[in-house]
């Protein structure tokens, strides 16, 4: 590979100090040298502050090589102040003069809004402006609290609830799972206590998780270690799936659902009907609840939705898979979905959202 020389590297830094993806250079022992402005806005950094990597140990065998550089895709472990998690690269290796040479990472953020969406969500999740809002799943005949679904809030400096789908989508990419996870496992830890304390225990408490979060490495460890620090009951944690994108490794998924399973920590598949949803997905994967989008509440009273439900109710039946349809708001719909076998509910008009200070509080009501 041909090295390049000092008046090189300089032209390098200078060209890429306003380039729109974030650039880092550090060296072999993870020691950062340099940032570049987007970089800089990513991480929210103050002129006295900076962030250290991971060491590269190894360089990928199937590197691409070119006429000055090499290059190969991997994670690094970023750590920013109080903070550590991973973000998707790809680095650089530039071999400099004095056979010498030092690292250009890559972030590999697909927009301008992926990169915002970055700043955001590492912002929440350093500064603890995360939350955790919970909603009962009933049964719709007689109202009964079957399960409960945790959803993710994050906050922005006013306090005020941001969408996930302006954040969530853009970041499953960059690995913040560990720290999206960790935080809502331990929002989650109250409300077990409190779930415990009221002896209510015998539902699931589902934690939304994306395909592609499931697939990471340590996820079924960070689960099942959860599941046994906090002395957690068999089905007393489940995993609500949320198809954000298609499993490319259905095997590799499978094992671990699997090992989920087995260790008690039932597996709902979110949103089935939308989406990268699809019947193999029924046959390939250990699910035990099938949740159907909320789409089919809203066009219930379509000929072909409810032939569509009728379906589905079907297949949930021969596969012994349990059924909860989603998005239920008024009581046309639940008579609808009733007439057409189904048993399980959640929506508006049963419940809606509620921190737990509210949930506490009316359930005691």
């Amino acid at each position: 590979m041909k090295v390049i020389e000092v008046e090189q590297a300089q032209y390098l830094i200078k060209s890429l100090q306003h380039h729109p993806s974030p650039y880092i250079i550090f060296d072999k022992k993870g020691g950062v040298e340099w940032l570049n402005n987007s970089a800089q806005y990513i991480f929210n950094l103050k002129d006295d502050e900076s962030i250290s990597i991971e060491p590269i140990t190894s360089i990928n065998k199937n590197s691409n090589k070119s006429e000055i550089a090499r290059s190969f895709d991997t994670d690094i472990q970023v750590k920013l102040r109080s903070i550590e998690f991973f973000l998707r690269t790809r680095i650089h290796e530039i071999p400099f003069e004095n056979n010498s040479s030092f690292f250009l990472i890559e972030a590999l953020a697909n927009s301008e809004a992926a990169l915002d969406a970055l700043r955001e969500t590492i912002s929440c999740l350093e500064n603890d402006r995360i939350s955790m809002a919970f909603q009962k799943q009933v049964d719709i005949k007689t109202g009964e609290i079957i399960g409960v679904e945790s959803l993710l809030r994050l906050l922005d400096e006013e306090g005020n609830i941001i969408s996930n789908d302006k954040l969530i989508p853009l970041v499953e990419g960059e690995h913040l799972f560990s720290l999206v996870v960790l935080a809502s496992l331990k929002k989650l830890k109250d409300f077990f206590s409190f779930i415990n304390s009221k002896n209510l225990g015998n539902f699931p408490i589902y934690l939304n998780v994306s395909a592609y979060t499931v697939m990471q490495e340590n996820f079924t460890k960070i689960i099942l270690d959860f599941v046994e620090d906090n002395g957690l009951k068999e089905n007393q944690l489940g995993l609500e799936i949320t198809e954000t994108a298609e499993l490319e490794d259905r095997k590799k998924a499978s094992k671990a659902f699997e090992l989920l399973r087995d260790n008690g920590v039932p597996l709902a598949l979110d949103d089935f009907g939308a989406g990268y949803s699809s019947l193999s997905y029924l046959r390939d994967l250990p699910i035990s609840l099938i949740k159907l989008d909320k789409n089919f509440a809203s066009t219930i009273d379509l000929v072909d939705t409810k032939e569509l439900v009728k379906f589905v109710v079907n297949i949930s039946e021969n596969l012994n898979l349990d059924m909860l349809i989603e998005g239920i708001e008024t009581e046309e719909q639940k008579n609808i979905f009733l007439e057409l076998g189904c048993k399980k509910g959640q929506g508006y008009f049963f419940h809606r959202p509620e921190f737990l200070k509210d949930f506490a509080r009316n359930l005691d009501e």
